[in-house]
């Protein structure tokens, strides 16, 4: 056997190993993967900044809607409350001459508008 042979029995079957062009080629495709992956990342990340900053600004809608529903409530409470005392003092004012027959208690009636929410809750 010559010594080149020797040298290459020793180190294996040259055939099977893989060259140097190709772990080159396999590492810069490992790359090219890794920024592709990167990238995703990156466009994934602007995406979920991009759905927070809408949650964030339906949250402030949300709120802004609350208290617009409160300060409406609290409208209609008052306006309730106006037309109760408005009526019970026109019945006391009809009543106060007019002596009432025993057991004739008279509960008042007041009419409220629905308005355009329709019902009350």
């Amino acid at each position: 056997m010559s010594p080149g042979s020797q040298v290459i029995g020793a180190l294996g079957d040259t055939q099977t190993e893989p060259s140097l062009d190709q772990v080159l080629q396999e590492r810069d495709e490992a790359i090219a993967k890794k920024r592709a992956v990167e990238a995703e990342l990156e466009t994934c990340k602007a995406k979920l900044r991009a759905v927070e900053a809408q949650l964030l600004e339906v949250l402030e809608e949300k709120l802004r809607l609350k208290k617009e529903v409160e300060a409406w409530e609290e409208d209609m409470q008052q306006l309730v409350w106006q037309r109760v005392e408005s009526q019970l003092q026109r019945e006391s004012r009809s009543t106060l001459g007019a002596p009432m027959e025993p057991g004739a208690a008279r509960a008042p009636w007041v009419r409220f508008p629905l308005g355009r929410w329709g019902r009350w809750r």
